[in-house]
């Protein structure tokens, strides 16, 4: 039976400009012969033209399937790029080959079976043109009159007639055929990915390119179909640490427990409905199961389980590991056995001279070291760049927007307004929030604590929001310190409802500890010796130059939710609709309104912004966030956080403007390299209107 082949595509475009400018591409008595398609903006179609062929290759366990989605999500989301997942281990047809054993004829046949249709599907995805290909070219055709009745159109009709007299004589020297190399530009760019979900299964597989000879083949086959003008590119991953290595096990280890508790509960569900079902025929009432006041809601982002399970050796042995345990040593010793049983068969990209005909990127221990060999054109740098910055260790982000303003009280838009008194009352239980429940993470089971980071807009409404939040200095010594019990006056204050955190309907665990009490370093601090500036950092009493000699504490010191401001986090600017309600802005601007009913994340506001405007100024931020290792809290605004969402969560971009971000909600996103984006959602408070004049922003 043929495989089923992998279909997955990061969101091919439909469009090569945006709606809200169709109607200046019609003709009109002025402009009989107007512009079939205007240039590409920021966004949209992004990479014109372009055609590549990634291949991210290594060894077992190192994280190429995260890093063949992240890069996806990427190229598609900010570029604009049409992007296919292609999984070698998707178009294996039987058993694979097993390490220790030489191939077989059979195996032989089956391999190269695999690698063309896999080879099939990929020329078919980088060769189809769809509408958008022939939407792009209209300006390399001459465009056919509109048989349209009104008095506008016949007269556009009758000027085009006349310029297609004027030109008929040159008229073939002004068309391009689809086929014709010229044309290649005109397309959206397509970039197929090629990568393998386990590694051990699929390591003989010709598209798994794990040898010279499979990276030859690899190459020449595309570079041989001259039609595709496709350039190909591998990507190896290495890693060599065993620190990163033992948190690649424990990380997937605890994916699978986590899948098999689910699976299981998913199987208890079943058999109990099934159960209720024979009851409720028999007329028997079954009780129906409490629910578990104060928890979270939590959402799966992904529709798959994960980002490639592999080989499922440690199955077993997730059954009996718990969050809180280390790896046990004979899983340590049995994963590198098994690895290496790999490596020494494994022929990694030689720099020698043998392969510097080939395109590659070698990322080693996800960017510590990043070796480019014959990397040359924007699409290539940008994702050399983007590589340098992914690494599969948790990432955890907190979005917020600010709290309730003055405008969203009167429903108006824009502007740099202050805060509401129910925006005041949510920044002070923010503050509050943010100690316990951010700068404290799950540590071997318990909250410990961890060095957190804290981003703003430039305006004002972000900044108030996240003014009580505490920025305290800590030392190495401090960071996995576990939290201790609250104070009883303390707890009695949460008993009260007196502290905002109590406010959080979010954390089945209950509410943790206060900090630790300050030591080491921060007995140095005088009491409210600390502040947090905005733009820059004050730290009391302490004068960090004064122990630079042989690093000192410079090196050792972190300020715990230092405030960065961005303005590229600022809301989209409306331009001349600036403070004003939806009412007037469909009262002033009615066509602009009409437009933008119908096209918003590609409408730009007169003289303001599109929501593609946003993703401009977002790209180099998100760089900066996919390098992180650390908690990160974005106090922001609801265009921004959408598309944030969307990109962090694994959405379109087309689904952002239709997002609700509720006011006084803090939403949690956790992913790593085995778990796709999950999220939490804390409510804080204090209740106001959501009807804030945003819903339509």
């Amino acid at each position: 039976m043929e495989p089923r082949p992998r279909v997955e595509s990061s969101g091919a475009l439909n469009d090569v400009y945006v709606k809200s400018q169709e109607h200046l591409l019609r003709p009109t008595s002025e402009n009989p012969l107007p512009t079939s398609v205007p240039p590409p903006s920021a966004g949209m179609a992004g990479l014109i033209g372009v055609r590549h062929v990634l291949i991210v290759i290594g060894l077992p366990e190192r994280g190429k399937c995260f890093i063949a989605q992240r890069l996806s999500k990427y190229l598609y989301f900010f570029h604009g790029a049409e992007v296919k997942l292609f999984d070698v281990a998707e178009y294996m047809g039987c058993q694979p080959v097993d390490i220790g054993h030489a191939a077989q004829p059979q195996d032989e046949c089956r391999i190269e079976a695999s690698a063309n249709t896999l080879t099939r599907d990929l020329k078919l995805f980088l060769n189809s043109s769809g509408e958008a290909a022939r939407r792009a070219g209209g300006n390399m055709t001459v465009p056919v009159p509109r048989n349209c009745q009104t008095a506008q159109a016949r007269a556009a009709e009758r000027a085009m007639a006349a310029a297609r007299e004027e030109i008929q004589n040159t008229e073939q020297h002004l068309l391009v055929d689809e086929a014709d190399r010229r044309r290649k530009n005109v397309d959206s760019g397509k970039v197929a990915i090629i990568f393998t979900s386990d590694g051990m299964g699929s390591f003989y597989e010709k598209w798994a390119c794990t040898s010279k000879e499979r990276r030859r083949w690899a190459a020449e086959t595309i570079q041989s179909d001259k039609r595709l003008g496709a350039k190909v590119i591998f990507i190896e991953v290495i890693v060599n640490s065993a620190k990163l290595m033992e948190q690649n096990l424990l990380s997937k280890i605890r994916h699978e427990r986590r899948l098999s508790r689910g699976a299981e509960a998913r199987d208890s569900r079943d058999s109990r409905q099934s159960r209720e079902g024979e009851e409720n025929a028999r007329g028997i009432a079954v009780p129906s199961s409490p629910a578990t006041p104060g928890r979270p809601t939590r959402a799966s982002s992904s529709r798959n389980h994960g980002y490639g399970s592999g080989y499922d050796w440690s199955a077993a042995a997730a059954e009996a590991l718990e969050e809180s345990d280390d790896i046990p040593p004979r899983l340590v010793r049995e994963f590198h056995a098994r690895v290496n049983r790999f490596a020494r068969v494994y022929v990694s990209l030689q720099e020698d001279g043998s392969e510097d005909d080939l395109s590659y990127i070698k990322l080693i221990n996800y960017g510590d070291k990043v070796v480019t060999n014959n990397m040359h054109g924007y699409l290539r740098m940008r994702i050399a760049q983007f590589l340098t910055v992914v690494h599969p260790t948790p990432h955890v982000i907190y979005l917020t927007r600010h709290g309730q303003s003055t405008y969203n009280q009167l429903g108006k838009i824009g502007g740099n307004s202050p805060l509401s008194p129910a925006g005041e009352e949510y920044a002070r239980r923010l503050g509050a929030w943010v100690m316990p429940y951010v700068c404290y993470q799950q540590a071997a089971g318990l909250d410990s604590l961890t060095k957190t980071r804290l981003w703003t807009s430039s305006l004002q409404r972000t900044i108030l929001t996240a003014q009580h939040i505490p920025h305290p200095i800590i030392s190495e010594e401090d960071l996995g310190t576990p939290s201790v019990p609250p104070e009883p006056d303390a707890d009695d204050a949460l008993a009260n409802g007196d502290s905002p955190t109590r406010c959080s309907a979010g954390r089945s665990s209950g509410l943790r500890g206060t900090p630790p009490r300050a030591n080491g370093l921060r007995e140095r601090l005088r009491s409210g010796g600390l502040s947090g500036v905005v733009g820059g950092v004050a730290l009391g009493g302490i004068d960090l130059d004064s122990d630079r000699g042989g690093g000192g504490d410079r090196d050792r010191v972190w300020q715990q939710m230092a405030p960065r401001v961005y303005r590229n986090l600022d809301e989209i600017f409306a331009g001349e609709c600036e403070g004003m309600t939806y009412e007037e802005i469909q009262h002033s601007f009615p066509s602009e309104a009409k437009m933008r009913a119908t096209d918003k994340i590609g409408f730009r506001y007169p003289r303001g912004e599109s929501y593609l405007d946003i993703l401009a100024r977002l790209d180099p931020l998100v760089h900066e966030l996919e390098s992180y290792h650390e908690p990160l809290v974005i106090v922001s605004h609801q265009a921004v956080l959408r598309l944030l969402y969307c990109y962090l969560t694994g959405r379109t971009r087309a689904q952002a403007p239709k997002l609700s971000m509720p006011l006084h909600t803090v939403i949690r996103i956790t992913y790593d390299g085995w778990t796709p984006p999950t999220e939490e959602r804390f409510y804080l408070g204090p209740e106001c209107s959501q009807t804030d004049g945003q819903t339509h922003l």
